[in-house]
């Protein structure tokens, strides 16, 4: 089992990922400022995330709504409400569990279908509590992957816009994994295209591109990613 960092060592980590995001910024020449660090904290315990916190970190990503919900419960009165988390959802949502996921989670970045759309829509509705969403596209023909077809990607956001309680904020898509890091850019060049294409649509004055992780994430900035989503780079490998 690999030892996780402590919080010296994660300190230390933090400062390494901050700089290595700016100086991927100063190569596309775009503000490393306006650029999010979204700490993927599955599988670790919730003083991982305090640690983290302390450091200036507050934005977190979950995969499982079971196992986040244990975990965002046990950490609720942990934070001064001016500086609560933001929890996000990065990992695949089933549509029998999108209730529970509106109970935990601030935004859900895998929405890659109408059906799950119009499920979120009305739950938040009930809830009179509109979501925070990013469409995840499906940017890689593996089978394995998730996310929504490039083509069908213009007329689901023009549908999307009819939800009262649904706010599109931007998109997500994961990369595949390659040897070598390089190989990834022709996938986040792709999505930032579709980013700016489809810019006038989302639905927030900072729209939100989250594309790069911690095996990739300095390509994906020089190609204009506003998000990038890092556990191992952070925390280590898990066991």
């Amino acid at each position: 089992m690999a030892l996780l960092p402590t919080a010296s060592a994660l300190s230390q980590t933090l400062e390494n990922v901050r700089a290595r995001v700016r100086r991927a910024a100063e190569r596309a020449k775009t503000n490393p400022n306006d650029i999010d660090i979204l700490a993927v904290t599955k599988t670790l315990p919730p003083e991982r995330v305090l640690e983290a916190w302390d450091l200036g970190l507050w934005q977190f990503g979950e995969s499982r709504v079971q196992e986040s919900e244990r975990k965002i419960d046990s950490l609720r009165g942990r934070f001064p409400e001016d500086r609560r988390p933001r929890w996000h959802l990065i990992g695949h949502l089933q549509t029998n569990k999108a209730r529970k996921a509106l109970e935990i989670f601030d935004c859900v970045q895998s929405v890659d279908s109408l059906k799950l759309l119009q499920l979120l829509d009305k739950e938040s509705g009930r809830r009179a509590q509109p979501v925070s969403c990013l469409v995840e596209v499906k940017v890689s023909e593996e089978p394995a992957k998730q996310g929504l077809p490039l083509e069908n990607l213009s007329a689901f956001l023009e549908q999307a816009t009819r939800f009262p309680f649904v706010r599109i904020e931007g998109l997500m898509g994961v990369a595949p994994l390659f040897d070598r890091p390089e190989q990834t850019r022709p996938y986040f060049r792709q999505l930032k295209k579709l980013f700016d294409r489809h810019r006038a649509l989302f639905q927030s004055d900072k729209p939100i591109l989250s594309m790069g992780m911690s095996a990739d994430f300095e390509i994906a900035v020089e190609e204009g990613a506003t998000m990038v989503r890092l556990g191992t780079a952070l925390f280590g490998n898990r066991s």
